[in-house]
C-alpha cells in the first residue's frame, strides 16, 4: 500500500533530514501567498531546457495561477516554512486532461521545492499530502508528468508506487482513456498510480 511504503521511505530517511518536518506548515493556496508560490514555481520549473514543451501549461497560467485551481476538485498546496514564513513548495491537484471530476481520474501538477529546502525529505512530504487529498477528493487514478531533467523527481514517483505510461494513442472506445505522448524513447512524459482495489470492486458489482 503508497501509504505504508511513504511512512517506510520517510523512516528511512529520517536519519538524513537535518531539519524536521514540523517546522514545514502545509495549507491551501490564497491570493496573499500567490506570488510568492509562482515565484518558486517559476524559479524551479521553468528553468528547464524542456519548460516549452512538457511544461507549457504551466507557463500560461502563471499570471492567473491562484484562480487557475478554484474549481471543483481542485486544489493546490502550498509549503510553508514557519520560521521565515517564506513559500518553499507546492503542489496541485486537478482532474486530468479536463475530464469531469465525477470520472475519478486526475492528475498531480506542479509539484516544485525551492532549491535551497532540497534533500530535506520536502518533496515525499508535499506528494504524500497531495495522495491523500486526491483520495479524499475521490480519484482513483493520478498522473504526473515529468521531463527527463527531473530525474529524482521520477525516481520519488517509482518509489512511491507510481509506474510510468507507455500509452502512445487514445482508445477511442474507451472515454477515460486520454492521450498520453512520450518524452522520449526512454523517458515517459505521465506516470499513473491506480486504486486497482476500487476497479476490482466495481467489476464485481457489475457481474452480479
Amino acid at each position: 500500500m503508497e501509504m505504508l511504503a511513504y511512512s517506510n521511505l520517510l523512516e528511512r530517511n529520517s536519519s538524513q533530514t537535518p531539519l524536521s518536518l514540523e517546522r514545514f506548515i502545509m495549507l491551501p493556496l490564497n491570493k496573499q501567498l500567490e506570488a510568492q508560490t509562482v515565484e518558486v514555481i517559476r524559479n524551479i520549473l521553468l528553468q528547464m531546457p524542456e519548460a516549452g514543451a512538457e511544461l507549457g501549461a504551466t507557463r500560461r497560467k502563471l499570471d492567473h495561477f491562484y484562480s487557475s485551481y478554484i474549481r471543483d476538485a481542485s486544489i493546490y498546496l502550498v509549503l510553508m516554512d514557519s520560521r521565515t514564513e517564506a513559500v518553499v513548495g507546492g503542489v496541485g491537484i486537478v482532474p486530468f486532461a479536463g475530464l469531469d471530476p465525477s470520472e475519478g481520474i486526475g492528475e498531480i501538477r506542479e509539484l516544485a521545492v525551492d532549491m535551497s529546502y532540497r534533500r530535506q525529505g520536502l518533496g515525499l512530504k508535499l506528494l504524500q499530502a497531495a495522495f491523500d487529498t486526491a483520495l479524499s477528493l475521490k480519484y482513483k487514478r493520478l498522473y504526473l508528468e515529468a521531463t527527463e531533467q527531473m530525474s529524482h523527481a521520477q525516481a520519488l514517483f517509482l518509489r512511491f508506487g507510481f509506474q510510468p505510461v507507455s500509452l502512445q494513442q487514445r482508445d477511442k472506445t474507451q472515454r477515460n482513456t486520454p492521450l498520453i505522448r512520450q518524452a522520449g524513447p526512454h523517458q515517459p512524459a505521465f506516470y499513473v498510480w491506480e486504486d486497482t482495489s476500487s476497479f476490482t470492486n466495481e467489476r464485481a458489482r457489475q457481474r452480479k
